[in-house]
Parts: C-alpha cells; sequence; structure tokens
C-alpha cells in the first residue's frame, strides 16, 4: 500500500492514528500480536509523512534512481564500494551527530555535476515480466511504548533486499533486520493497480516528464513554492525517489535540477553516509529534522541519505540520525528472491 500525500503534513499523532486501523468486533489475533501490527502500521505511516522523522515502511512500493557505476553490461548496478554482501551491523546505532552549516553557495554547480553523473549511466530496462532487485543497507525507527512513555528507538544498520515488478503489484522485501517483519521475508503482493500511487511504480517513473518545473508541479500539488511545509513535503517526495527503484537517466537528472529549485534546500561541504564514506550532500530542514542526500565528492554520484533530528523528538535529542540508507546494488532479475549472480535467496 503505497501513499505519497502531497499535502502539508504534521508528526503523527499515535492516538489519532488509531482512527485508521481497522476495527472489527471480533479477532483471532493475540492482543501481544494486535499490537505489534499496530506499531507496523504506525511506522509505515509515520515514515510517509515527511515532516516527521521517518520510520522504515512495511508495505511501501519504494522508489529510487540508478546512481551508482555499472557492471556486466548494464545488468547489475553496484554503489562505489558496496560489497553485494548481505550483512548486519551490530553496532549501536549513533548517538548523534554535528550538523555541518549549509548554504546556497556552490548548490547550483553542485547540482549541475550531480544531474551530469546521473544523465551518464547506462539505463536498466526491464522487461513487464521481470523484476527490479535492489539491496541497501538501511536503519529505521520504532516507538517504545514501554513504561507508559514513548520513545523512538533507531534500530542497527542491517541489509535489505527488496524485488519489484515493473508494474507494481509483485512485491517482495527480505529485511531480517526489521523489527516487525518475518525473517524470511514477506510477499507484498497488491491486488490491483489502484493500490500503486501514480508515482509508485517503475511504469510510473518512467513517465514523469523531465522538465523540471512540470516535476515540481507535480511534486507540489495544491501546494504553494515558498510555503514551509509545501517545500519541506516536495523535497520529501523527490527524496524517497533515491531510495529503492529505477529511472532513466534523464529522469535522474531532472529531478535533481527540480529538487536544487526548492526553497531551502542548500549544499554542505562535509557529509557521511551510514558506511561512513564522506562527501557532500543536498539538504532541506523541516519543523523537526534535516534531511540529506549524500554524494561521492569526487564522483558526484548518489550514496545514500539520512534523516538528522534538528529537535528533541520522542526522547531523543537534536543531531540524533532517525533513518539512513546506503544503496548496495540495483538489477534486473527474473523471478522474486532470484539475485543477480543466478543463485536464489
Amino acid at each position: 500500500m503505497m501513499r505519497t500525500s502531497r499535502r502539508p503534513q504534521k508528526p503523527l499523532d499515535l492516538g489519532d492514528f488509531d482512527l485508521l486501523l481497522p476495527r472489527q468486533v471480533e479477532t483471532s489475533l493475540p492482543e501481544a500480536r494486535q499490537n505489534l501490527l499496530e506499531e507496523a502500521l504506525w511506522a509505515e505511516a509515520h515514515r510517509t509523512a515527511p515532516s516527521a522523522p521517518r520510520s522504515r515502511s512495511r508495505r511501501t512500493v519504494w522508489i529510487a534512481l540508478p546512481v551508482a557505476a555499472a557492471v556486466i553490461g548494464g545488468a547489475v548496478i553496484v554503489a562505489p564500494d558496496g560489497s553485494g554482501a548481505p550483512s548486519t551491523d551490530t553496532r549501536p546505532p549513533k548517538a548523534g551527530v554535528t550538523l555541518e552549516s549549509g548554504t546556497a553557495k556552490g548548490l547550483s554547480s553542485a547540482v549541475d555535476r550531480i544531474s551530469l553523473a546521473a544523465a551518464r549511466l547506462p539505463a536498466l530496462e526491464p522487461r513487464q515480466d521481470q523484476y527490479i532487485y535492489v539491496e541497501s543497507k538501511v536503519t529505521g525507527g520504532w516507538v517504545d511504548r514501554a513504561g507508559g512513555k514513548e520513545k523512538l528507538v533507531v534500530s542497527p544498520l542491517h541489509s535489505r533486499q527488496v524485488w519489484h515488478s515493473p508494474d507494481g503489484l509483485r512485491n517482495f522485501v527480505y529485511e531480517p533486520g526489521h523489527k516487525f517483519m518475518d525473517k524470511n521475508g514477506e510477499d507484498l503482493d497488491l491486488d490491483h493497480a489502484g493500490e500503486v500511487a501514480d508515482r509508485g511504480s517503475y511504469n510510473s517513473v518512467k513517465a514523469l516528464p523531465t522538465d523540471p518545473d512540470a516535476l515540481l508541479a507535480r511534486f507540489y500539488g495544491s501546494g504553494r513554492m515558498g510555503d514551509p511545509q509545501a517545500d519541506w513535503t516536495a523535497f520529501g517526495e523527490v527524496g524517497q525517489l533515491l531510495e529503492e527503484q529505477i529511472a532513466a537517466p534523464r529522469i535522474s537528472a531532472a529531478l535533481f535540477k527540480a529538487a536544487a529549485r526548492i526553497p531551502g534546500v542548500a549544499l554542505v561541504d562535509r557529509a557521511t553516509d551510514a558506511t561512513g564514506r564522506a562527501g557532500i550532500a543536498i539538504t532541506h530542514t523541516g519543523p523537526d529534522s534535516r534531511q540529506e542526500w549524500i554524494f561521492d565528492r569526487n564522483t558526484y554520484q548518489y550514496l545514500g541519505q539520512r534523516e538528522v533530528l534538528v529537535k528533541p523528538y520522542r526522547g531523543l535529542e537534536p543531531g540524533a540520525i532517525t533513518y539512513e540508507t546506503v544503496v548496495v546494488k540495483r538489477a534486473v532479475v527474473d523471478a522474486k528472491k532470484e539475485l543477480p549472480d543466478g543463485r536464489t535467496l
């Protein structure tokens, strides 16, 4: 179930979110399991509301761009220095970071270089009967209600693998380090195309316009450029297009150019991705946190993104990282659970 809201967002309140849960007269689920499912649903809704620190989604059709070096005749895209080996980082999450100040100086030239690097990449073009495979390393948040207090807990960095059909209807996620997901992976198939948002699949991403102004009109919807909430939401929507999907290089380039026109977007000269690689970042600061897209300093290829608190939030202090992702590998495969090397998960 993909929800990419264009409306101005406020941090979700758990009491309000309870209204979204289906009400049944009876349930065969034990109370503990029902509470666990409610937490998972809250995590999904929390992640897709761009004004709040995001949590990794349970049932989202994710989108991303082919922003890494291509190998094996364009069949596989591997992130710089990515080993491609699924793993879990058992180190505790970072307690906090010092936020480097952003500036508009140099932003335009940096985005031009990022766009050019994206435009030069070869495209992966799956057939409609194939699957898009994306392997990442991620962290994510979940709410701990122990002791009657709500505290946001951030998971350690761990491996995540997804398979998506081009139409967005057939999906599989393997993320054993996720708090709520089945450790053997989960089928997240959708019943009909109406459940896939207008930009929630390879097919819909492929159909996006390449004119930055036209893209911004889509991302803002009824919002007004210059309104802080609308700007934050638009930047967040573009950020979702950097995670777990593939797109034509010309669309990738247009997306970066569009993002640079959003008021409040800044260039940070020093940033670090979840695996410790240094780079630059394109950022936008909202009510509670700052979104950062991190790029290699020399090649301008996309490394990953993170979200960092700028205000206290659910027990965490400013500087706490609530979400990180690094793309390790992208490929086109023939079936769910098939790996790029031909093996099966």
